[in-house]
């Protein structure tokens, strides 16, 4: 597997979560994502979407894997996570995540203690690198240049997701994911906060991976749609994602 400059493969991945009420299965036959994407995984909730973007983040390990590679477009190449998890490479995973993906919560995800800035900063704090600027450009991109000294309880929950999105993009990513990123908010905020995460990321050339339950929100904004294929029995549930060129 060696996946293309901004490409995020994964192939072969079966994932289980057991409780003493209910069984989960998430399986993924092949997931190939090209620089400059905008896809979002659909389906109801508890159908395995957050499940889903936990392990194209790095953070979630399946039982079962087949490969798992990406390629920030600035690395000559591709970054082997599959062999980072069997070799038990946590230094290599943990920095792979802090160059390669941002991460947008439903609800943000800031620290209250920090203000905007600070939140912001964290991302290129974390890699160890220095702020250029970066900082200022998305906040003026996402109208948020006012409330950088701004603290995350005296912000709209719409501001807050901005600060989240700029929180995400500031390090440049290969890939942003959000999930759910719209979920908390009225449709008239909902529609401006996708608009400014759509055409951020896109700006600041970044692939873009979301997880909603809102169809129209994301055809609206020209995602390609990948729903959830669900089976259930009883006390156990299977989903499986697959995304191919096309």
């Amino acid at each position: 597997m060696s996946p293309a400059p901004g490409v995020l493969a994964l192939e072969r991945v079966h994932k289980v979560r057991q409780d003493d009420e209910r069984r989960f299965e998430l399986e993924v036959p092949a997931f190939l994502i090209r620089q400059g994407d905008k896809i979002a995984l659909l389906g109801r909730s508890g159908s395995g979407k957050s499940t889903m973007i936990e392990v194209l983040a790095a953070a979630l390990r399946p039982e079962e894997l087949g490969g798992f590679m990406i390629q920030h477009p600035e690395e000559e190449a591709p970054r082997d996570i599959a062999a980072a998890w069997d070799a038990g490479d946590d230094a290599f995973l943990s920095a792979t995540r802090a160059r390669c993906f941002g991460y947008v919560q439903q609800i943000g995800g800031l620290l209250g203690f920090l203000t905007a800035k600070q939140n912001i900063a964290l991302s290129l704090a974390i890699l160890g690198a220095k702020e250029a600027g970066e900082i200022e450009d998305l906040a003026e991109t996402l109208g948020l240049a006012r409330h950088l000294d701004a603290y995350p309880e005296a912000l709209s929950v719409g501001e807050r997701q901005r600060v989240a999105i700029a929180r995400a993009l500031v390090h440049r990513p290969a890939v942003v994911l959000a999930d759910e990123p719209t979920g908390a908010l009225d449709l008239g905020t909902a529609q401006q906060v996708m608009a400014q995460l759509t055409e951020t990321a896109e700006a600041w050339g970044s692939t873009l991976v979301i997880a909603t339950h809102d169809r129209q929100l994301a055809e609206d904004f020209g995602f390609r749609l990948i729903e959830a294929e669900i089976a259930i029995e009883e006390s156990s549930q299977w989903t499986r994602f697959t995304c191919l060129d096309g």
